[in-house]
C-alpha cells in the first residue's frame, strides 16, 4: 500500500491510510460491530425493551450529530492528531465505564461517552486527513480506509466468544484498555501535509518527478467556503443522499444479533458467521468500489447500492432461515462498502478540501437525524408489531428515497463561477485547497 515516487521514498499519505485502517478496526471490533452482542448480553441479564435499546442509540446519533459542525470546525483548527487523541481517550474511558453499569440511567451515560468519543476519534477526522493528503486517488484511498471498520467486524465471533467466556462486563474492560493504548501511539501518525510541510498528490508527485519545475496548480477552480456550500442545493441533496442508507445501517448494526435470535433454530454463533460473510463482501466492495470512483461516475455507483441496501432491507424483513440472513447480510455489506469510499469522496470533489472538515460536519446533523431514527424506529416498531418485518421494510423504503436525492445532487457552481464555465466529471477533478 506505501507507494513510492521517483526518489524512492514512500509517500506520507499512505502511512495515514495504514494507520486509520488500523483505527478503524479497533473501533469497529471492539465498539460499532459489538454494539449487537453488548445489547443481547444485557437484556439477557437485565431484560430491558428493544425500544429501550432504540432509544440508546438514537441519543447518541443525535448528540454525534449536533456536535457535529463543531467537530468539523475543531478538525479543521486543531488538526485530526489532537482530535483523535481526545475521542480515542474518551472512547476507552467509556468502554472501560461501560463494564461497570447496573442500571438504566449508568448505561445511557457510559453508552453516550463510548458513542462519543468514536465519532470524534474516528470515521470524520480520519476522513478528512485523508482528503488532505490524496486528490487524483482520493476515492481509492477511501476505500482503502474503510476497509478496516468491515475488518474489524472479523472480531465478531471472539467478541462473542469472550463475552459468553469471561463476561460482557470483563470484555468492555479489556477493550476500553486495548483501544487506549494502540489508539494513542497511532495517532502519532494522523496529521496534515502542512503540519509536515509537506505536498498532497499529485502536487506532491509533480514536484519530485521534476524538481526544478515549478509547482502549477493542478485546476484553477478554488474550493467552497462552508458558507458557500451550504447555500448550494448540492450540499443538502448529498447529505440526504447519504443520510437515507443510514436508516438501514442502523437498523443493521443495533438489531441484527436480536433479529438472527429470533429465528427457531438461530442465536448468536449465526449471527457472528452472517456478519464475517458480509464483511468479505464488504471488504471487496470497498476496494473495487474505491477504484471505479476514481475513473467513472460516483453518481452511478451509489445510486447501485442504495437499491442494494433496500434489497437487504426487504430480504431481512421476511427472512426465516440462515440461508435467508446471509443473503440479507451480502446485499447490506455490499451496498455499504460500495457507496461509503465514494460518497464521501463525491463531497470533497464538489467542494474542496479547504474546509471539508466543516463542510462534513454540518452534513452530519441531516445524516444525524435518519441514523437516530433508524435505530428508534426499528426499536419501536419491533416492539409494537412483535416482528421484524415492519421495521425493516420502513428502512428500506426510506433507504430507496436516497435516490431521488441523488438525482438532485448535481455538481454546485461557485458564486463567481462563469455560467458558461466547464464542469468536469467529479471522478477526474482535482481541486486546490486554499488557505
Amino acid at each position: 500500500m506505501l507507494r513510492r515516487f521517483a526518489t524512492g521514498r514512500a509517500f506520507f499519505g499512505w502511512y495515514i491510510v495504514s494507520g486509520g485502517i488500523v483505527v478503524q478496526i479497533l473501533l469497529g471490533g471492539l465498539v460499532m460491530h459489538a454494539t449487537g452482542f453488548y445489547v443481547a448480553a444485557l437484556q439477557e441479564e437485565f431484560m430491558w425493551s428493544a425500544t429501550l435499546f432504540g432509544i440508546a442509540l438514537a441519543m447518541t446519533r443525535i448528540e454525534a450529530g449536533a456536535l457535529g459542525p463543531l467537530q468539523g470546525w475543531a478538525i479543521d483548527r486543531f488538526g485530526p492528531r489532537m482530535m483523535m487523541r481526545f475521542g480515542i481517550a474518551s472512547t476507552a474511558l467509556g468502554l472501560i465505564l461501560f463494564g461497570f453499569i447496573n442500571n438504566q440511567a449508568t448505561f445511557f451515560i457510559y453508552y453516550f461517552i463510548v458513542s462519543i468519543g468514536a465519532g470524534v476519534g474516528g470515521f470524520m477526522t480520519l476522513t478528512v486527513a485523508v482528503v488532505h493528503w490524496f486528490q487524483r486517488t482520493r476515492a481509492r484511498a477511501m476505500g482503502y480506509l474503510m476497509t478496516g471498520l468491515a475488518i474489524g467486524s472479523f472480531t465478531a465471533p471472539l467478541i462473542s466468544f469472550l463475552i459468553d467466556g469471561v463476561g460482557w462486563r470483563a470484555t468492555s474492560i479489556g477493550s476500553g484498555i486495548l483501544l487506549f493504548i494502540a489508539g494513542q501511539l497511532i495517532a502519532t501518525l494522523i496529521v496534515r501535509p502542512s503540519d509536515r510541510g509537506e505536498l498532497p498528490e499529485p502536487a506532491r508527485a509533480a514536484t519530485v518527478a521534476r524538481p526544478d519545475a515549478p509547482t502549477a496548480p493542478v485546476q484553477q477552480r478554488r474550493d467552497f467556503t462552508t458558507r458557500e456550500a451550504l447555500r448550494t442545493r448540492s450540499f443538502w441533496a448529498l447529505a440526504f443522499a447519504h443520510g437515507s442508507p443510514l436508516l438501514m445501517v442502523a437498523a443493521v448494526s443495533g438489531f441484527f444479533v436480536l433479529r438472527v435470535g429470533e429465528i427457531d433454530g438461530l442465536g448468536a454463533g449465526h449471527a457472528a458467521i452472517a456478519i464475517v460473510i458480509g464483511t468479505v463482501c464488504q471488504i471487496a466492495a470497498q476496494l473495487v468500489g474505491g477504484y471505479a470512483g476514481d475513473v467513472i461516475s460516483k453518481r452511478v455507483i451509489i445510486a447501485m447500492c442504495l437499491a442494494g441496501h433496500a434489497a437487504a432491507a426487504v430480504v431481512l424483513a421476511v427472512a426465516d432461515s440462515f440461508a435467508m440472513i446471509v443473503l440479507g447480510a451480502i446485499l447490506h455489506w455490499t451496498a455499504w462498502g460500495g457507496r461509503g469510499p465514494n460518497i464521501n469522496t463525491l463531497r470533497a470533489d464538489y467542494f474542496g478540501a479547504a474546509n471539508i472538515g466543516q463542510i462534513m460536519g454540518w452534513a452530519s446533523v441531516v445524516m444525524m437525524i435518519y441514523s437516530a431514527g433508524g435505530s428508534l424506529l426499528t426499536g419501536a416498531l419491533r416492539d409494537v408489531s412483535d416482528g421484524w418485518a415492519l421495521p425493516f421494510l420502513v428502512a428500506g423504503i426510506g433507504t430507496a428515497s436516497g435516490l431521488a436525492w441523488l438525482v438532485l445532487a448535481t455538481r454546485p457552481r461557485l458564486p463567481d463561477e462563469p455560467a458558461d464555465a466547464d464542469q468536469p466529471e467529479p471522478s477526474m477533478s482535482y481541486p486546490q485547497a486554499r488557505n
